[in-house]
């Protein structure tokens, strides 16, 4: 698939046509920049308790947060991320993430 111009997804998707391609849905939140589109949205996840579920549009790699790792991340520094937003580390070293505690593929 050729890459087009612009803003485009890993398998070179513009992020306008990922976004065309979403059915509506009232209960998720869309948002974006000019190196990501994620989906954000509530799952219940037991009774009387809920999750976060955060989706990567272009990869459809999706991970829930519950309550105490989303307090952690209320008080994380920019910095204390860093090392997540290196996509060599993940993303694009040719590994599965499957693996990984917490993450699940759609």
């Amino acid at each position: 698939m050729p890459v087009h111009e612009g803003v485009s997804g890993a398998e070179g998707m513009p992020l306008d046509d990922i976004l065309a391609a979403l059915e509506p849905d009232p209960d998720r939140l869309v948002v974006r920049n000019e190196f990501a589109v994620v989906a954000v949205s509530v799952r219940a996840s037991g009774p009387g308790r809920a999750a976060l579920r955060v989706e990567d549009l272009r990869t459809r790699q999706a991970v829930e947060l519950d309550a105490l790792e989303l307090e952690s991340l209320a008080w994380a520094r920019h910095r204390d991320l860093a090392p997540l937003l290196d996509p060599s580390r993940t993303r694009w070293a040719g590994g599965s993430t499957d693996d990984q505690e917490g993450c699940s593929r759609s």
